[in-house]
């Protein structure tokens, strides 16, 4: 490796992890500026705070921005090369312009690997463990109950709740629909569905059962009936708060589980899974794109470089917001959603 790919990797990471890591430090203030109210009515301590919040804030904030900056740190360093006529002198001496970017590609390749990591695996359990310090010190009532759940529990078969009691893993109101052909041939009405957890199965109390066969309806009635149900009580708890702190393991098993009941919100699941390893491949895109808006020097400084930069920047992020959306309402494939702004912006950088 030459003294210049040594000078390049090491200015583009010490810029990056400089920027980044004053935002974080900055979110920080303001996140403590926003809850001062309710640490100061809840007093947890100085060492609860730190050590069981902001030290999870801090990578939520860090891998929900790192794109960014990885595209302002390429952009401000290479456009100040640029400036001091660095550029021109380095590939005045032979070097092709493919070779110049090696050491940006493998500065990137380093954060990318380093970020899909945080975002697959460490962010996920930081985020469990931010929004859990959020439910029991901020939130001023904590969740201990769903109202009006809907789940498919299986192909043909929808299981219905007015509502559901975390604390003892009881349902209220529930009926349970089975279908074949489009056509109902059972319902099960119970004013409480009850989890045993020692039987690891549920009983339905004070129930009314109802069978449609050739066109007639048999009416069934009783106190209790044990039923095993393809669903355990801490899948009702699961919301898109908790599908963002899964890892992948966790969210490739509870996307396996879905698709066996049929849900058909899968698609937000898949939008999820995609995006942790869209963004770090899109440092690649962002770095390219970057270096190329900024490789020439400018009557305008390196001021111009950064403003197109920061316009970029949001365009990249309403991008992201609007694919994502369209791919979790079925709008378009997952897949397909979640890369669209990275082709976008290849398409800029070429």
């Amino acid at each position: 490796m030459r003294t210049l790919d040594r000078y390049i990797i090491k200015k583009f990471l010490v810029t990056f992890v400089f920027t980044l890591g004053l935002f974080a430090l900055i979110s920080v203030f303001i996140d403590i500026s926003e809850k001062i109210d309710d640490f100061l009515k809840r007093k947890p301590s100085i060492y609860v705070i730190i050590f069981e919040y902001y030290i999870y804030f801090i990578p939520y904030i860090l891998g929900m921005f790192s794109p960014i900056f990885v595209f302002l740190s390429a952009m401000f360093f290479n456009s100040k090369l640029a400036q001091n006529s660095e550029i021109i002198a380095i590939l005045n001496t032979g070097i092709s312009y493919p070779r110049f970017l090696r050491p940006y590609f493998i500065a990137t390749t380093i954060l990318a690997g380093s970020f899909l990591y945080l975002n697959t695996i460490v962010i996920p359990i930081c985020d469990k463990k931010r929004y859990l310090f959020e439910e029991e010190w901020i939130r001023e009532r904590k969740t201990t109950q769903s109202n009006n759940i809907s789940y498919v529990i299986e192909p043909g078969t929808m299981l219905h709740m007015e509502s559901f009691n975390y604390l003892d893993s009881t349902g209220f109101n529930a009926s349970i629909e089975r279908f074949e052909n489009n056509k109902i041939t059972q319902r099960i009405f119970a004013n409480r569905l009850v989890w045993n957890k020692d039987k690891q199965n549920w009983t339905m109390e004070f129930y009314q059962r109802r069978f449609f066969t050739n066109g007639k309806e048999i009416v069934e009635k009783g106190k209790a009936l044990d039923t095993t149900l393809n669903i355990k009580p801490d899948e009702f708890v699961i919301k898109s708060q908790f599908v963002s702190s899964m890892t992948n393991p966790e969210l490739n098993e509870y996307i396996r589980r879905e698709k066996e009941k049929g849900s058909p919100n899968i698609n937000k699941y898949y939008v999820e899974l995609y995006k942790r390893i869209a963004n770090p491949i899109s440092f690649f895109v962002l770095t390219l794109t970057a270096i190329g808006i900024s490789s020439r020097k400018s009557r305008g400084g390196t001021g111009l470089a950064l403003g197109i930069g920061i316009f970029l920047t949001f365009a990249f992020l309403m991008a992201i917001q609007v694919f994502n959306t369209l791919g979790m309402n079925n709008v378009l494939p997952p897949a397909i959603a979640v890369w669209i702004p990275n082709s976008i912006f290849i398409i800029i950088a070429i």
